[in-house]
Formats: C-alpha cells, structure tokens, sequence
C-alpha cells in the first residue's frame, strides 16, 4: 500500500514537471517574439550582439523542449539515456554560441579549455552511447 501510494505520488510530480516545462517553453518562446521585436525595433535590424542573444534565447528554448522529452521518456516508463545525451549536447552547443571572448585572457583561455574538454566528453559519450547501440534502440520506440 506504501508503495502504491509512493508510486502514484512520483507520477503525479513527474505530470506536473511536464507541465511546468511546457509552460517554461511557451514563456520562452514569448520571451523570444519580444527580444527579437525589440532589438529590429531599437536599430531597424539584428545587430551581431543582437543576434547573439536571439540565438542563446533560441538555444535555451531547445534545452527546455530537451528537459521535457526526459520527462515524457520518465513517464512512458522508457529509456533516458539517449534523452539526456542530447539535452546535454545541446546545452554544450549553447555555450559555444554564447562563448564571450572579453575580459582576462588567462579566464577565457581557461574557459575556452573547459568548454572544449566538455565538447570531447559528450563527443566520445555520444559515440560510445550510438556504438553500443543504446541511441537507436531509443529512436526506434519514439
């Protein structure tokens, strides 16, 4: 009976998680309309900061949409892996965009190091995960 209850208590948390993240997408989308609307309205085009922004914009809507394709693979009881892999390859993507070049050279090179470092992980992780055949056991039950 606990454990009826503890399971039924999970799923609904996992509804509401989904939930939320649609509404955090459809935020995200609006938030997106309005940056792109003031920037066009500010100068009468996308200036390259501009476009920056639009694009980091753009790229957290697609981690949200990523975080809610975990969600739906959590609720209909699937394997996340693959899910995840590409959330997380999206995300490094992301900060690649975004990867600002100002400020002390010793902290971008630092940065520069890590983003790189964590490109290869998910790089080799990905491999691994498509090698292994985990990736297109996930693709076949979308």
């Amino acid at each position: 009976m606990f454990n009826d209850l503890m399971h039924k208590i999970v799923d609904f948390l996992e509804r509401v998680i989904s939930v939320l993240l649609v509404v955090m997408a459809t935020l995200g989308i609006v938030d997106l309309v309005v940056e792109m609307y003031d920037a066009v309205t500010k100068t009468g085009f996308l200036t390259p900061e501009a476009i920056v922004k639009v694009l980091d914009s753009v790229l957290i809507v697609f981690v949200v949409l990523e975080l809610f394709n975990i969600a739906l693979a959590y609720l209909q009881r699937r394997d996340v892996i693959g899910t995840v892999m590409e959330a997380g390859l999206v995300a490094v993507v992301r900060k690649l965009v975004i990867f600002e070049t100002s400020g002390d050279a010793a902290y971008v090179l630092m940065k520069g190091a890590a983003l790189a470092l964590l490109i290869v992980a998910v790089g080799v992780t990905w491999y691994l995960l498509r090698r292994s055949g985990v990736s297109e056991r996930r693709a076949q039950t979308d």
